[in-house]
């Protein structure tokens, strides 16, 4: 090393350190949007999955019940077509003072069943719509639609075709 920091008068210590930092950057990257979920993609399906909306209003119920095809707003792709709704009155857990568990209506509150039919891919061990949004029990997904914005958590999934 001279007395410019050089070695060998050609290559800096702060050139190594941005090309090291380069690298880290470009492997984080590849980390980052490499995903597994679609190395092991098995091909085209149709899937029917249905999502549980809880604690809305009639309004809401009736946008739902007038079906059509739905989004996701941060792709704007087509998550599927509603095809059927079910309807419950809402309900709420909730604990008395001496200690019991109490389950009571929700006066104008609906729980509604969503059942949805979209395309999408089949991995070895997850379902994908064609936005790239993996559909799993327990997941929630935003729901918009000409007539409704909402959200509800997948109750179920299942390979049509």
């Amino acid at each position: 090393m001279d007395k410019n920091g050089k070695i060998k008068g050609k290559i800096s210590i702060i050139d190594i350190l941005v090309v090291v930092l380069l690298i880290v950057v470009i492997i984080g990257i590849a980390a980052r949007y490499g995903s597994k979920i679609t190395d092991s993609v098995m091909g085209d399906k149709q899937f029917e999955y249905v999502l549980r909306v809880e604690n809305v209003r009639e309004y809401t119920v009736n946008a739902l019940e007038k079906k059509g095809r739905i989004t996701d707003k941060k792709s704007e792709k087509n998550l599927g077509e509603i095809t059927d709704v079910r309807v419950e009155n809402a309900t709420q857990q909730s604990t008395t003072a001496s200690g019991e568990l109490k389950i009571s209506e929700l006066p104008d509150r609906y729980t509604c069943f969503v059942t949805i039919v979209g395309e999408g891919k089949e991995s070895d061990d997850n379902y994908i719509l064609n936005d790239t949004t993996e559909l799993s029990v327990g997941r929630n997904i935003d729901l918009y639609s000409k007539y409704v914005k909402t959200s509800g958590d997948i109750e179920s999934v299942k390979v049509l075709k």
